[in-house]
């Protein structure tokens, strides 16, 4: 079957965890993997986010969920361009995607700046 390939050899080019500091403004987000933000067009970034089975997101929208969200909120509602990462248990992060039309991926941990 060609689709697993294709989807593998999609994940390989996923990046390294440094891939947030990219030069494109979307990401595509992959539960377990690291966001690879290489891309310049949202509908290129959404048909490789449906190769991989994730999400695409405007790399600007981490900024407030991650930086405001609480800390202990495990969960993201990757929803219309948008992450929402306000979801302490999966169960109502799925329930919240299902009614968004989203994906519910765990929370990317980000490096974040010295105080």
């Amino acid at each position: 079957m060609r689709t697993p390939r294709l989807i593998v050899a999609l994940v390989g080019l996923l990046g390294s965890a440094a891939a947030m500091a990219g030069p494109g403004p979307y990401c595509v987000v992959v539960q377990g993997m690291p966001a690879n933000c290489r891309f310049y067009d949202e509908a290129s970034c959404a048909r490789a986010a449906a190769m991989a089975g994730g999400g695409c997101v405007d790399k600007t929208a981490f900024a407030t969920p991650l930086n405001n969200a609480p800390k202990d909120a495990g969960y993201c509602l990757l929803s219309h361009g948008d992450a929402k990462c306000y979801y302490f248990d999966a169960t109502s992060c799925a329930k919240a995607a299902q009614l968004e039309g989203g994906t519910c991926l765990t929370r990317p941990r980000l490096a974040t700046a010295a105080h």
